[in-house]
């Protein structure tokens, strides 16, 4: 770089000034430019492969993060699914197992029936249902299959005063049964002859009356997922239809049906691996027993 030499310059007073003159001025400002466009152009090249392989990293693990995955599951079901507000056990579990796996999630609520279609059509990444379930048969996809996210349990629901024994299906021939909606379709087929051959037997779509029925006697027993009966019981003495009946008369669960446990079915090996290692995570950090006791208490 060439260093300018100052010369000096008199006013009409006679007084000396140090200013430089205009040509050596601009030499020295020419020469500074390019010097540091030099640096700048050697630094530069140093600080942008340094930006690129962060902002690489940063868009491989934010793409990771972001990915959403669409999950297709029926309709509600509280305390498993409450679709009015995107909650419920079956919900957070597979939510929160997800996002430990670094993966966002959409529920996409769908009639039973449509969620092989969906699912055929790659409009939902995977689906959950009951672990017996064939989607592979029904989509025509193949499938992979997840660990068990949770397990429904029937019971034979009766009020402990009432002394009634009940120890297999056949017991539940000569008394009063009220079933959930299409109970016969969902149990098995030796259910489905037993309470064929019941005239006192009885299905309601409104789970929350199975409740009310049974505490007042309406009914002698209920066939009911365990949780169910009891989330909807919780919902009842919270309102004011407890008023009329006993809510807490003691109840007894008659454990005559097998459980049915509950998987999410998979279109990719990747993501279906991804999210077992997320569900084992929340197992072993205490979420996901947070989860199940957040909704329910069982232990009555």
């Amino acid at each position: 770089m060439i260093i300018a030499a100052g010369v000096w310059k008199y006013g009409k007073s006679g007084e000396r000034s140090t200013q430089w003159c205009d040509a050596e001025k601009n030499v020295q400002l020419l020469d500074a430019f390019h010097f540091f466009v030099h640096i700048n152009r050697m630094l530069g090249e140093y600080i942008t492969r340094f930006l690129s392989l962060v902002l690489l990293v940063l868009m491989m693990g934010g793409a990771a993060i972001a990915e959403e995955v669409k999950v297709g599951i029926g309709f509600s079901i509280p305390p498993y699914v409450i679709k009015n507000n995107n909650s419920g056990l079956e919900v957070e579990i597979i939510r929160s197992s997800l996002a430990a796996a670094g993966h966002a999630v959409q529920f996409i609520y769908l009639p039973n029936l449509r969620l092989p279609v969906e699912f055929a059509q790659n409009n939902v990444d995977c689906v959950a249902a009951n672990a017996s379930y064939d989607l592979a048969n029904d989509s025509g996809r193949p499938v992979s299959r997840s660990d068990e996210t949770l397990s429904l349990q029937n019971y034979a629901i009766t009020l402990s005063r009432n002394g009634l024994v009940i120890n297999s299906l056949q017991d539940l021939g000569d008394k009063q049964v009220l079933a959930f909606n299409n109970a016969v379709k969902y149990l098995s087929p030796t259910f489905a002859a037993i309470a064929g051959a019941n005239p006192h037997y009885s299905e309601l779509a409104d789970q929350s009356l199975q409740v009310r029925m049974l505490y007042s006697g309406r009914t002698q027993v209920v066939v009911a997922d365990k949780r169910i009966f009891l989330w909807w019981r919780q919902q009842i003495l919270n309102s004011n239809l407890a008023d009329d009946v006993d809510m807490l008369v003691p109840l007894k669960f008659h454990a005559i049906f097998p459980p049915s446990p509950r998987r999410v079915h998979f279109g990719s090996k990747r993501l279906c691996s991804e999210f077992n290692n997320g569900l084992a995570t929340i197992k072993k950090n205490g979420l996901y027993d947070r989860i199940m006791e957040r909704y329910v208490k069982t232990d009555i």
